[in-house]
């Protein structure tokens, strides 16, 4: 699958969350705030170009997508140091260890839903 198709998929189950909750709420959608981590493997402009593509013909064809971007962050394993992190296979500045457990960054979740 391209990049371009994992971005437009990633719209389409967005705006059906965002549906379903409408519904469920019976109101009209007028903000979706999506927070998208750094280490996501998300395309981001990818995913703003998308989106109104996804939505065009639903319920929600007018709500406007807005990104909060999460930085990435680590802490080692090695030494417990906790270090912002822009790429996955990044090591330690403090040990240079690459044995990690992600803190932050890899979220890509609908934060709120703003309502009319």
């Amino acid at each position: 699958m391209s990049s371009r198709m994992h971005e437009f998929s990633l719209c389409q189950n967005i705006a059906n969350i965002v549906i379903d909750n409408a519904q469920k709420e019976d109101r009209l959608v007028k903000e979706i705030v999506l927070k998208v981590g750094e280490l996501a493997g998300v395309d981001v402009e990818s995913l703003s170009f998308w989106f109104p593509v996804a939505v065009k013909d639903t319920d929600i064809k007018d709500a406007k997508l807005r990104l909060v971007h999460q930085k990435g962050e680590a802490q080692c394993n090695n030494c417990s140091e906790i270090y912002g992190l822009s790429q996955l296979y990044q090591s330690c500045p403090k040990c240079e260890s690459y044995d990690k457990k992600i803190l932050k960054g890899q979220e890509l979740l609908v934060e709120s839903i703003i309502y009319k």
